[in-house]
C-alpha cells in the first residue's frame, strides 16, 4: 500500500484554476517543497500556494480516479489545472478525511519576502479592478462562477452590487456571503476580492481585466 499526499495549490496568475496534484510524503515538509518545485519552474514569475493536502493510501491510484472525475473541468488534458474554485476543491479532497481513508496535512507556505511582495502587488492590482473601468453600467448581472443561480447586480461606478433581497453590498462581502451558502461547513474567513468570483458574459471580472488591458 503505497501512502503519499494529494494537494490543492493555487496562483494568482490564473486565479479561476486550481492544481490537483501528488507528491511523495506525508508531512507539510513534503507539501512545501513540492509547492517551491511548482513556484520556481521555469516561466513561472509568480509563486504557487498551497491550499489544502491530505496522506491517502494508494495516492497514485486516487489522484487518476479524482482527475477523471474532473474531466470535464480540465483546463488541458496535458495538465492537472481544473477550472474550480478552491474551496470547491478542498471540499472534494476532505470527503476522504471524512471518511477515515485520509489525514490533512497543515500547510506552511513559507515564501520568500520577494514572493511575498509579488502576490501582494497583484492583490492590490485585483482590488481596483471596478465596474467603471470594466465598462459594466449599473444593474448590469454578475452570476456567481460556482452556482449560476447566485447573481448580483452592479449598483455603481466601484464594487458595490445589489443584492436579491434588495440590499448592498461590496463584491467581495457578496463573495463571501455566497462561498459560504454554498459551502456552510467551510466558513470563509476575511474576505475575498470578489473579481475572480462573478462572471459576465462567461468571463471573470480578473479575465476581462486582463482583456482590457487594467491589469
Amino acid at each position: 500500500m503505497t501512502r503519499g499526499i494529494i494537494y490543492v495549490m493555487w496562483n494568482e496568475l490564473f486565479p479561476d484554476l486550481v492544481k490537483i496534484g501528488v507528491t511523495k510524503g506525508s508531512t507539510s515538509k513534503d507539501v512545501e517543497k513540492r509547492r517551491k518545485e511548482l513556484s520556481h519552474g521555469e516561466n513561472m514569475p509568480q509563486p504557487f500556494e498551497a491550499k489544502f493536502a491530505i496522506c491517502v493510501n494508494n495516492y497514485n491510484k486516487i489522484e487518476p480516479m479524482i482527475h477523471n472525475a474532473l474531466g470535464k473541468l480540465r483546463h488541458n488534458s496535458h495538465r492537472e489545472f481544473f477550472k474550480l474554485s478552491v474551496e470547491e476543491a478542498i471540499c472534494l479532497l476532505r470527503t476522504y478525511t471524512l471518511s477515515g481513508d485520509a489525514e490533512e496535512i497543515t500547510i506552511d507556505n513559507i515564501m520568500l519576502s520577494k514572493d511575498k511582495k509579488v502576490i501582494q502587488k497583484v492583490r492590490k492590482q485585483r482590488s481596483k479592478i471596478t465596474f467603471k473601468k470594466l465598462g459594466l453600467p449599473k444593474g448590469t448581472i454578475l452570476t456567481f462562477v460556482s452556482n449560476p443561480k447566485y447573481t448580483v447586480k452592479t449598483y455603481n461606478d466601484s464594487r458595490i452590487v445589489a443584492m436579491p433581497d434588495g440590499t448592498t453590498n461590496t463584491i467581495s462581502k457578496a463573495a463571501k456571503d455566497y462561498r459560504n451558502k454554498i459551502n456552510p461547513n467551510n466558513e470563509v474567513k476575511g474576505l475575498p476580492d470578489g473579481a475572480t468570483d462573478f462572471l459576465y458574459k462567461g468571463k471573470t471580472l480578473v479575465e476581462l481585466a486582463l482583456k482590457n488591458n487594467i491589469l
